[in-house]
């Protein structure tokens, strides 16, 4: 026999209160006694009282449901920066319908469609998909739903962004690779659609411009193209390559294997950097050099500025650009 469930009635008429009264113990407790606040929240303790959350979003004009667009679950990255939404959102009450888009246009588009429908009280996003397209990002903030964008900026999108400064992240990284003897360094570039990639390698172009080093666009590949293994294999053996800056860690390790068959030694022979201090950094040999982004704290300011614009509607766009820092480990040398 199912178990009823009690409500905010049962508690009234046993403690000969009125449900209003209960109702304003249980959550603001103004114009509520002390003692009788006590006795309510002891009782609703004893019975295993939980609040309908269906009745109160109703009576609150809430879901407590806030949306979360990620482009996929694999990269610790995007772990860390849902623990830091959590540790925001779950405080407060509010919980996550999450969607991952794949990187796909269609997938993002649906995962928004649903966010409207459902009634979302706000939604979280890092965007970004071949298509070059956001007119669905553009319909979440039509629809009159508050919207914070993570990691990735769009030009096309007036909203409140959270990131992290690319641009000075892959400036340090190559500065640090000069500083260690480096002068022939080439880019291992990320995705053409994702706008951090071009902040990264707009980095590396003035990272070698500060140096007096010419830039060579043949020096610039992307782990993306077919050909991508014997072009790098053709450049450390061809043009004395003694540098590498990828656009993510995945990407350097991705040229740890390449590097060996060439017979060529990291860090002796080739420097390298990776993006984002994913945990594998310290696990590979040598341990990777790379930049760090802090992505809990990019999910938890983005909840923060969120709930704030849910609490407090308005239109003012707030933008956070946080600072990036370069751990140094074995794949580069000790600065000369």
């Amino acid at each position: 026999m199912k178990k009823k469930r009690i409500n905010i009635r049962d508690i009234a008429e046993e403690l000969d209160v009125t449900p209003s009264t209960v109702s304003r113990a249980l959550n603001s407790g103004k114009k509520v006694g002390e003692q009788k606040r006590k006795e309510i929240i002891e009782l609703a303790n004893k019975w295993g009282y939980r609040p309908n959350r269906f009745a109160k979003s109703l009576i609150e004009n809430k879901t407590y449901n806030l949306g979360l667009l990620l482009p996929e679950f694999t990269h610790h990255f995007f772990n860390k920066v849902l623990s830091g939404i959590e540790s925001v959102t779950y405080e407060a009450g509010y919980h996550l319908v999450i969607c991952v888009s794949d990187q796909l246009q269609d997938k993002e588009i649906k995962s928004c469609q649903t966010f409207i429908d459902s009634q979302v009280d706000g939604v979280l996003a890092i965007i970004g998909n071949e298509g070059d397209e956001f007119g669905h990002i553009q319909e979440v903030i039509d629809a009159g739903i508050p919207l914070v964008l993570m990691d990735r900026l769009c030009e096309d999108i007036q909203a409140t962004y959270v990131v992290t400064d690319d641009y000075e992240g892959a400036f340090n990284a190559v500065n640090h690779l000069v500083q260690t003897g480096c002068s022939r360094i080439i880019h291992l570039k990320g995705p053409d659609y994702i706008f951090t990639a071009f902040n990264r390698h707009m980095g590396y172009k003035e990272g070698l411009k500060r140096h007096g080093i010419p830039y060579r666009r043949d020096w610039v590949i992307s782990p993306t193209e077919k050909d991508f293994a014997q072009k790098l294999e053709h450049l450390i053996l061809k043009e004395d390559i003694d540098g590498i800056f990828a656009f993510s860690d995945y990407d350097a390790f991705g040229a740890y294997d390449i590097i060996g068959k060439t017979g060529k030694k990291i860090p002796d022979d080739i420097g390298i950097i990776g993006y984002a201090n994913e945990p594998l950094s310290t696990y590979v040999s040598p341990k990777l050099t790379t930049v760090e982004q802090s992505p809990f704290e990019i999910g938890r300011i983005s909840a923060g500025y969120l709930l704030q614009k849910i609490n407090q509607p308005s239109d003012e766009i707030m933008t956070s650009c946080l600072k990036t820092k370069l751990v140094i480990r074995d794949s580069t040398r000790s600065i000369k």
